[in-house]
């Protein structure tokens, strides 16, 4: 006869992959976010829309800006 034994509890499961990723890349994408939508992206409205103060704005905007404005992809007929 054919017998099968269970694995131990907890042996299967393993830890959840950590994704961390650089302030100026998460603010980034939330710019992108609120351009698509049709959201005006100030340091005003963006302090209003995530969860970044404004030292992390005033810090980090100018290079995440560059950065949205290269991910941004438009096409023209």
């Amino acid at each position: 006869m054919i017998t099968f034994q269970h694995p131990p509890i907890g042996s299967l499961s393993t830890s959840p992959a950590v994704i961390t990723q650089d302030i100026v890349e998460l603010m980034a994408d939330k710019m992108l976010e609120m351009g698509m939508n049709g959201t005006a992206v100030t340091a005003d409205s963006l302090y209003e829309h995530s969860d970044f103060t404004r030292d992390e704005i005033k810090a980090h905007g100018p290079e995440a800006s560059d950065l949205a404005k290269s991910r941004a992809i438009r096409q023209v007929a």
